[in-house]
């Protein structure tokens, strides 16, 4: 049998694949088993193609982990806050003498609610902002360690901006928003979508 890559050559084997005959130099022997180099290429792109699906779950899983996470953790937190904070809300309405006392029937649950409202906003409102700040600042590092003013700047920047910026982004709809996209991606929603 003559080999399928050379005219003169002589078949020696036969690809494990397509069944092409081949010479030795034409074959490669993987595990007992002779590929051709076509089919070789095919198969080395299937383990690559494999291997990148085999990344992307792994990747999906991760982040749909970290998601049910994330919302276990905030209400967790949320209900752990508000049991020291829905009590001193209500306190402090009852306590205040310029409400009617008709009034604190209705203002002492609204406050409480309010209150638990404001602790939850918090919770995803702030991380959110907190990590678009830090993205954002990268590659700053040379001007804010060489000074103390640098240290200052960096203080002012990286612990109060943010904590306001990302408290009324919670309040103001940015809780809301991080919540669903949260819920989406630990439901896998957002994989399903983009598939």
């Amino acid at each position: 049998m003559s080999c399928s890559g050379h005219a003169d050559g002589k078949g020696s084997a036969c690809c494990s694949r397509c069944n092409a005959p081949g010479c030795p130099s034409c074959l490669e022997c993987i595990n007992g088993l002779f590929f051709c180099t076509s089919c070789l290429l095919n198969k080395l792109q299937e383990a690559e193609s494999a291997a990148d699906t085999q990344q992307l779950e792994t990747e999906v899983r991760n982040a749909t982990l970290e998601a049910r996470n994330r919302i276990r953790r905030n209400w967790i937190l949320t209900g752990a806050f508000s049991l020291i904070a829905v009590p001193g809300m209500a306190g402090m309405v009852v306590g205040d003498r310029t409400i009617p006392a008709a009034l604190k029937t209705v203002a002492v649950p609204v406050a409480s609610v309010a209150g638990v409202y404001l602790i939850w906003a918090a919770l995803w409102g702030i991380p959110a902002v907190w990590r678009w700040w830090r993205d954002l600042f990268r590659g700053f590092s040379v001007f804010f360690f060489s000074s103390p003013l640098g240290w200052f700047i960096l203080a002012v920047s990286f612990f109060t901006i943010p904590l306001y910026i990302g408290y009324f982004y919670g309040v103001f709809g940015g809780a809301v928003y991080e919540y669903r996209k949260n819920r989406k991606v630990a439901s896998g929603a957002l994989v399903e979508r983009s598939a």
